[in-house]
């Protein structure tokens, strides 16, 4: 018997089904994230015709059953749709990369409130950033997303000997397919190097301090971040992350 369950959650992206429905991935706080159907919302008059648009924060109704790859919504109701990032297209762009993260990294109906927390901060600081910090709070959350996903860098020691990693001439080597800085001895042909500057912002990401990105770290970080999310997430690409300005 299906149980009719209550949920808050986040759309991550949703696709049209035959002419007046369509899927919805919902990244859900209790629940994780759930596929579900919503018959007949594309219908002008529905309820539900406004709510399931992308990363806004809902809270849906729907019948759950047991091993049902795919639920049926019977409610949608909008929390909060942040009309402040909805009328800014960068602003648009860094919330789909976050999105489309979660949407092909979490698997399916398996709860992580840390991530879900994750997100919902970031949609919210989001819509109060000014356009030009944009990018830079969006490798933020990008980065920490890593952490909560298991795939932090690793920064203080080379991470295949675990000797100190010493700064010359500003320059230190960090491996891609290592997943952290590295010594001379352990170079490998998937290091990139990065300034100590860079180094030190990823340190301050992962100890939550207040930090403000300078445009060469947000550069370094635009080039090596799409190779790594590849390396670390079975050849993941962000079709989101090409569209961030």
């Amino acid at each position: 018997m299906p149980v009719i369950v209550k949920a808050q959650g986040i759309v991550l992206n949703t696709t049209p089904f035959r002419e007046t429905s369509l899927f919805a991935t919902i990244f859900t706080r209790q629940y994780g994230k759930v596929r579900v159907l919503a018959k007949g919302c594309r219908r002008p008059k529905s309820k539900m015709c406004g709510a399931l648009e992308r990363f806004n924060i809902i809270e849906i109704i729907f019948y759950k059953r047991e091993s049902k790859e795919t639920y049926t919504i019977s409610d949608a109701t909008v929390i909060n749709d942040f009309p402040k990032i909805r009328t800014r297209p960068c602003a648009v762009n860094g919330s789909l990369v976050l999105c489309e993260f979660f949407l092909r990294t979490l698997p399916n109906e398996d709860p992580d409130c840390r991530s879900y927390m994750l997100l919902e901060t970031f949609l919210t600081s989001l819509a109060t950033t000014e356009d030009s910090h944009i990018k830079a709070l969006t490798f933020q959350y990008l980065l920490r997303a890593f952490a909560v996903t298991g795939v932090r860098p690793h920064l203080d020691t080379c991470v295949r000997c675990n000797h100190t990693v010493t700064y010359e001439n500003n320059r230190i080597d960090f491996s891609i397919s290592g997943g952290g800085v590295v010594c001379a001895h352990d170079y490998d042909n998937t290091v990139v190097p990065l300034t100590a500057k860079t180094v030190q912002a990823l340190h301050a990401i992962y100890e939550n301090d207040e930090i403000t990105f300078a445009e060469d770290t947000v550069s370094e970080l635009e080039r090596f971040l799409p190779d790594y999310i590849s390396y670390h997430f079975d050849g993941l690409r962000l079709n989101s992350l090409k569209q961030l300005h």
